[in-house]
Parts: C-alpha cells; sequence; structure tokens
C-alpha cells in the first residue's frame, strides 16, 4: 500500500461527529484490512463494534458515481442474507479524496475450493433468484456475449497503442477478438433463454467470505444478466488460479452446478449450455483485463500496486497458458 489514510479517516468521522451515526464511541480505531485494485478497505472499531471502510479509487464501470453504485447494490442484495450491509456512503469528495462505502464488517476466510464448493454454490442460488425491482438502477446486459467484445475492445485499446507489448501477444489478441465476432451468432441462445439475475461478475476466492455464515462481498461492479456470468466465472481456470492456484475438475464442477440448480430451481441442462457458450467470452474479459493491467502497472502512476498481481498478470499472458486455456476453443498459433 503506498498511501496510508487511517489520520484522514480518523479526521473524516470527527466531522459533524460521524463516529456516533454509525454506532462507534468517539474511541474508535482505525486499522488497514485489505486493498484491491481500485479499493482499499480499513477496519474500524471499538470495544463492542467493527465496521470496514472503504475507500473507492477509480471505476473498472467507467462511472462518475461509482461508490453510490455499490451501495444501491448492497442496499438491493440485503435480502439475500449473503452479503455484507451497507451503512454510510459518501460520493461527494467534498472531506475525503475519493468515494467511500462504510458497511458491517463480516467474520470468517477466504473460500477454499476443495472443500467450500457446496457452500459457495448456497451463495449463488441466493443471489441469482433474488427478486429485483423495476427501479433497481443497475446496469443489465442483456447480449453478454457482444459485451464482452465491447469490454474487451476498450480495455485493449491502450494494449495495441503502446510498445511495451510483444507483438506476438498483441497478434494474438487481434485474433481473439476476430473469434469471438465471428461466433456472435451463439448469442441467440440467451435472446431465446432471457434470465435476469443480480451478477457479481468478480468471484474469486477472496471475494467470499467463510465461517459460521457464508457471504459474497466486493459488489463493485455488479450488473442485471444472465446468472452463468458469475457461474462462469467462478469455474473458470483465470478466476481459481488467481489467488489459490486451484484448478477445479470437471466432476466438482458438476457437483457445484447441480447443487446450485437444486436450490435456485434453474434447469442444470440450461445451465450447463449457458456456461459452455460464456466461457471463452468469460476469458475475454479475464485477458483482456491482464492486457490492460499489464501495460498500466509499467507506463502509468498508479495509486495501488500489488507486486504478486503484476507477476500474476504477467503469467496468464504467457502464450502457452493461453494456448491451454482456449485449445477447446481455437489454436492460438
Amino acid at each position: 500500500m503506498t498511501t496510508d489514510f487511517s489520520l484522514d479517516i480518523k479526521n473524516y468521522l470527527n466531522i459533524n461527529n460521524l463516529y456516533s451515526k454509525v454506532g462507534l464511541d468517539k474511541n474508535f480505531k482505525v486499522k488497514f484490512l485489505a486493498q484491491g485494485e481500485y479499493n482499499i478497505n480499513y477496519i474500524l472499531y471499538d470495544k463492542t463494534l467493527k465496521l470496514v471502510f472503504r475507500i473507492n479509487t477509480a471505476s473498472q464501470l467507467r462511472l462518475d458515481n461509482q461508490i453510490e453504485y455499490e451501495f444501491n447494490a448492497l442496499k438491493l442484495l440485503e435480502g439475500s442474507n449473503v452479503t455484507p450491509k451497507p451503512i454510510y456512503v459518501d460520493g461527494s469528495r467534498k472531506n475525503f479524496p475519493f468515494g467511500i462505502l462504510i458497511m458491517e464488517f463480516l467474520k470468517g476466510k477466504p473460500l477454499n475450493y476443495s472443500t467450500d464448493l457446496i457452500k459457495a454454490s448456497n451463495i449463488f442460488s441466493k443471489i441469482h433468484t433474488l427478486k429485483v425491482p423495476k427501479n433497481h438502477g443497475l446496469i443489465i446486459e442483456n447480449n453478454i456475449l457482444q459485451d464482452r467484445i465491447k469490454e474487451g475492445n476498450w480495455l485493449l485499446e491502450s494494449f495495441f497503442k503502446s510498445d511495451i507489448p510483444d507483438i506476438k501477444i498483441k497478434n494474438f489478441f487481434e485474433k481473439y477478438i476476430n473469434w469471438c465476432e465471428d461466433n456472435l451468432h451463439l448469442e441467440k441462445y440467451f435472446i431465446e433463454n432471457p434470465i435476469l439475475s443480480i451478477n457479481n461478475t468478480e468471484v474469486n476466492s477472496h471475494n467470499f467470505i467463510i465461517g459460521d455464515e457464508n457471504y459474497l462481498i466486493d459488489w463493485e461492479k455488479p450488473v442485471l444478466s444472465h446468472p452463468c456470468q458469475d457461474l462462469t466465472q467462478f469455474l473458470a481456470d483465470t478466476t481459481t488460479l488467481w489467488r489459490s492456484n486451484y484448478i477445479i475438475s470437471d466432476i466438482n464442477k458438476d457437483d457445484f452446478l447441480k447443487e446450485y440448480c437444486n436450490k435456485s430451481g434453474f434447469k442444470y441442462k440450461n445451465i450447463k449450455e449457458s456456461i459452455n457458450i460464456y466461457n471463452p467470452y468469460l476469458y475475454l474479459r479475464a485477458l483482456s483485463w491482464c492486457a490492460m493491467a499489464f501495460v498500466k502497472y509499467q507506463s502509468e502512476d498508479k495509486l495501488i500496486k500489488n507486486e504478486e498481481i503484476f507477476l500474476k498478470i504477467k503469467s496468464y499472458l504467457d502464450i502457452d497458458f493461453i494456448s491451454k486455456l482456449l485449445k477447446p476453443y481455437f489454436s492460438v498459433d
């Protein structure tokens, strides 16, 4: 972490006694918790209460009201009982340099793919079957294959302009985008089988809290879309290898999906087919993001930098890794 905001947080919460309005006493303390690529999280605590103070530094969705968007999503999700309860939001940046969100602190550990798959399936089933009001305010993705191509092109814009990447990897991405465009006829499946659920879209193991109760956190970029978005990403190698260096076996994937369908009421055959169609487009999102981040880490000043993540990004852009990942769909060479 390059900047310590502890004192800034203290000063902010002391303005108009905000600390008391969120339930803390005046002797509350601040402690760093964790950071991602676009957010920094601290713990606020006193003798009886723990809260999370979340600082948003950028928007993956390119929103001006990013932190309010996340707060709104958490309000919509309260009925699921598997997401953190939001308490306070301030996106004005008047008394703090970034948008901030205060929410409940949830106790537990990150998800373990070898032991917690059924717990994850139950979390997804509760979220994906939640009724969403008409005035939900979420981004809707009805055409998820086309949406991934648009997103890929946007993410790759700075990558293609940069002199940093090798020409071989640039050629791969050009070929990959063309393949995805040539197979857009597969979108027909989602048009003929429309399901709209709230999707988290960032379901790696460290965005789960597993304990006495189980939760899905980090609702930075949710959308309303087909539930295969979350399911495909959760099971994908690019997700399971990201923080855990783990690959879920085909048998365990099926067990996960059968339990999910049993709890949610969705048909296993339909969910399986949707995942098979969406998978290469999910990989386009994952690899394009890595390409963008690869350039950004080396050519711009970033408030948040994580060397471990940068090394993982480079490993995902290795042609041998990509070739193995996409072998079921097309040849990289």
